[in-house]
């Protein structure tokens, strides 16, 4: 069993990074995804990713406007995928794995997400129309995110008494922190997001969660948290530090 187990693991790995003479290969179409509306195509990412193989149990799904994130229960595993572009679905007729592929930073193939057994195939192919819709989608629920904070922003400009941070934010706050002195920056920037998702107006949340966020070289995401806090703190003692630190990553973005 053992022997078999490593020899499926090995066949996935070969089959990510060099393809398999058994494989075929699946990208989701317009024609795909015409009938998911993005309320289905949540449904089927969220049941399809948390089937994942990389999970030894059942994982639990998040999803933002930017990406997935996947963490499997019982365990310190994660597994996050982006909003852009358009995934391969790499099946193999060995063991019926099915492997969702991005390229990695460094330009090589990876199996983002996979999944074994008779219903690897469903699952990959919901995983691809569904991911496809939500990255079609993703400019779009961008703008009304946008739209939507310049609304709070303007009305905690507005207000001579600021809001208080309410105590489910509070509690993503502290966990935040703590994750950030354990050196956790991806739980961190995910928690300071949930603590963001309750009060959109915490001038804090945008900046801290912007530094985490150039930590991790994501410099697109990072700007745009570090411009809400500008929006909402424009006279911060900071404020000319952090709009050079904007600049610093606009040359980052660039190269």
């Amino acid at each position: 069993m053992k022997f078999k187990k490593k020899y499926k693991c090995l066949c996935l790995i070969m089959l990510c990074l060099c393809g398999c003479a058994t494989s075929s290969v699946y990208q989701a179409t317009p024609e795909d995804t015409h009938d998911l509306s993005l309320a289905q195509a949540r449904a089927l990412l969220i049941e399809s990713a948390q089937a994942t193989a990389w999970c030894k149990d059942r994982g639990t799904a998040v999803i933002t406007h930017t990406k997935i994130k996947v963490t499997c229960q019982g365990s310190t595993t994660k597994i996050s995928l982006k909003f852009d572009g358009n995934p391969s679905v790499i099946g193999a007729n060995i063991y019926g794995n099915e492997c969702v592929q991005k390229i990695s930073d460094k330009g090589t193939p990876t199996c983002a997400f996979y999944w074994v057994g008779a219903p690897a195939r469903t699952h990959a192919r919901n995983f691809a129309r569904a991911w496809s819709v939500f990255a079609r989608e993703a400019p779009v629920l961008r703008q009304e995110y946008e739209i939507a904070f310049e609304k709070t922003a303007q009305s905690y400009l507005n207000s001579q008494v600021k809001p208080q941070l309410p105590e489910e934010a509070i509690r993503y706050k502290v966990q935040a922190e703590g994750a950030v002195r354990e050196k956790r920056f991806d739980d961190a920037s995910d928690l300071f997001n949930y603590a963001l998702e309750i009060a959109p107006w915490w001038p804090a949340g945008h900046y801290n969660r912007g530094l985490i966020l150039a930590e991790q070289k994501d410099y697109k995401e990072a700007i745009i948290e570090l411009k809400r806090y500008l929006k909402l703190e424009p006279n911060a003692a900071n404020s000319r530090a952090v709009q050079l630190k904007i600049y610093e990553l606009e040359g980052l973005v660039s190269l």
